[in-house]
């Protein structure tokens, strides 16, 4: 069997009508359980064919349309031809075209142009947008892999040609003025519901010999109800950082009237951005971060056998003074957690006494009490009653955002990754990312170019019978 594959141009001036673009063979003498249709490189070549016989009826149009003078309506004059290569999703595509000697029909003096000159690129919108999308979530390499195996794409569209249009697009999301909004259906006059922010901080390796071999990536998220949005930045010490924020938090539906929760570890180098938001925040210290501390000191107290240390007490008092304090740090009751801790630090000097085989579990806890006490103290401000936040339905912890870290940071930039970076080729791929990961890249690229992603077909049956 013998498939001829013909496209079939309307309003094409000269191109109008069927072009045989490729012929598809099968041999039914030797046929195989599950050879059924096209394989992926008869697709592929297929694609190729047809994307040729498009973008040739393309130029052929536009060319067609430009010789024509608007003024006097003659033709202009043929200089000579042209031919160019174009890099598109389904292949390196090669563009006849020609030059024009303009008309002088206004006086001006007559110059040769190319009409195809403001539509040509190196490669197409589309295939930037892809390249991009695939770049910012994989290595170049095996971006451009992913490209070249599953599309027609041309093997001189490598790592390189990805890289780059993951910096241009990054670029241009950084000069942007104004982020995409986040928009809430809500009645009008209901109060603005609340949000929380939460901040984190990671590492990418520099490519900078000698000083650090590390640099710090910013990361944040905004969380509203059902709805979320991630930032970062390589350059958190910038001055232009609290206008960045600014932009962050509009693009989030975040107004003044917006209650807004900061969720920090209480990190003196997190506490600065509260300084730096452009609206009114609550400081709140992540239970998260308080759990873990809990954590160390229930292994070390879990290792001292149950005893009477007071005379009132009973054998399980030192775990119930835990309990005790785990429950006043989770209502937030700041003087019982201080009573608590001095409690607790008793019954632990009174186990180096009473049990000298486990005078060093006994210290190591009192150690960890200690800290926990001093970590509660110097973010006193930010214990809050976390069982009625919870109650609430608001957020109490920042595993949020240390998963945004991960997904940001750790997968791309990271772990199992052996490369190096600058401060501005990673800010610029973060920027891409966090787009991606807000699913506002293809809006952008839409605002940008409005083609790209869009859907220009019809059923065959919807083809006009007079053109057939």
């Amino acid at each position: 069997m013998r498939m001829l594959v013909t496209v079939e141009f309307v309003d094409a001036g000269e191109k109008s009508g069927c072009h045989r673009t490729l012929v598809v063979q099968r041999d039914f003498g030797h046929t195989e359980l599950g050879d059924i249709g096209l394989s992926l490189a008869e697709g592929m070549h297929l694609l190729e064919s047809v994307q040729n016989a498009f973008v040739d009826a393309q130029a052929h149009g536009i060319a067609a349309r430009a010789r024509v003078c608007l003024r006097c309506g003659k033709q202009m004059a043929l200089k000579d031809f042209e031919r160019r290569r174009v890099h598109t999703l389904f292949g390196l595509v090669p563009v006849p075209g020609i030059r024009l000697i303009s008309c002088n029909c206004d006086g001006s003096p007559r110059r040769a142009f190319s009409p195809l000159k403001g539509w040509l690129t190196r490669s197409s919108n589309e295939l930037r947008y892809q390249a991009a999308r695939l770049g910012s979530s994989h290595s170049y390499r095996t971006a451009a892999k992913m490209l070249q195996e599953l599309l027609p794409v041309h093997w001189q569209f490598g790592h390189v040609r990805v890289r780059q249009a993951v910096l241009e697009v990054g670029s241009r999301l950084e000069e942007e003025e104004e982020l995409p909004t986040i928009r809430e259906d809500r009645p009008i006059g209901t109060v603005d519901r609340p949000a929380t922010m939460a901040f984190d901080g990671g590492y990418a390796r520099t490519v900078r010999k000698g000083g650090p071999r590390n640099f710090e990536i910013l990361t944040g998220v905004i969380q509203k109800p059902c709805k979320i949005k991630v930032f970062a930045t390589a350059f958190p010490n910038r001055a232009a950082l609290p206008e960045r924020l600014r932009r962050f938090a509009a693009s989030a539906g975040v107004t003044d009237e917006t209650q807004i929760s900061v969720l920090t570890d209480g990190a003196a180098s997190l506490l600065r951005l509260k300084a730096m938001l452009p609206m009114k925040t609550r400081f709140v210290l992540d239970y998260f971060h308080v759990a873990m501390k809990f954590r160390h000191l229930d292994q070390c107290a879990g290792r001292i056998p149950p005893c009477k240390l007071s005379p009132d007490g009973s054998i399980f008092e030192l775990y119930d003074r835990l309990n005790y304090l785990r429950a006043y740090v989770w209502t937030g009751r700041r003087k019982k957690i201080e009573e608590s801790i001095d409690i607790l630090l008793r019954l632990l000097e009174q186990v180096k006494i009473e049990m000298p085989n486990y005078e060093a579990s006994a210290r190591v806890a009192a150690s960890h009490a200690f800290a926990l006490s001093e970590y509660l103290r110097a973010n006193a401000g930010g214990v809050i009653n976390y069982h009625a936040w919870k109650r609430d339905g608001r957020r109490i912890s920042s595993s949020g955002v240390e998963g945004t870290v991960n997904r940001l940071i750790g997968r791309r930039l990271g772990k199992s990754q052996h490369m190096c970076w600058t401060k501005r080729g990673a800010h610029l791929l973060l920027q891409v990312r966090c787009a991606l990961i807000n699913e506002e890249l293809l809006a952008v690229f839409k605002r940008w170019h409005r083609e790209v992603g869009e859907r220009r077909t019809e059923l065959p049956w919807e083809w006009p019978p007079q053109c057939s």
